[in-house]
C-alpha cells in the first residue's frame, strides 16, 4: 500500500484498520511519510512539513527510527499532525501525552 493512495484526511480509526491489513513489520520511508503528513496537515495547499518540524514531532512521540517508520509510528505522527491542523499548540500536545502516560502508569 502506498500512502499516496489514501485520502490524507482519513479518520485515525479508519487508517488504523487499513494499516492492520498490512503485513507485520511493514515500514514506510521518511519521504512518503512526510508527503502524507504534509497533505494531512494542509489539505488545501502544497505546503510541506519541513525537516525540523518532522523531527520535533518524531521526538515528541518518542520515535527513534530515522529513515523508516512503522505502522504505529505513522499513527502517532498523524495524531500530532491532526492536533496542529486544528490550531493546537506544542505545550497542549505534550500535556495530553503526559496525562496519557500518567493514566497508563496508574493502572
Amino acid at each position: 500500500m502506498r500512502l499516496s493512495e489514501l485520502d490524507p484526511l482519513i479518520p485515525l480509526n479508519d487508517l488504523r484498520e487499513e494499516l492492520l491489513k498490512l503485513p507485520k513489520g511493514y515500514l514506510f520511508y521518511e519521504e512518503e511519510l512526510v508527503n502524507f503528513l504534509s497533505r494531512r496537515r494542509w489539505p488545501e495547499s502544497d505546503r510541506r512539513i519541513d525537516r525540523t518540524t518532522f523531527w520535533r514531532w518524531r521526538n515528541d512521540n518518542g520515535i527513534e527510527r530515522q529513515k523508516v517508520f512503522s505502522r504505529l509510528d505513522l499513527l502517532k505522527l498523524c495524531r500530532i499532525c491532526d492536533h496542529y491542523r486544528v490550531d493546537g499548540t506544542r505545550n497542549e500536545y505534550l500535556s495530553i501525552m503526559k496525562q496519557k502516560k500518567e493514566l497508563a502508569f496508574n493502572r
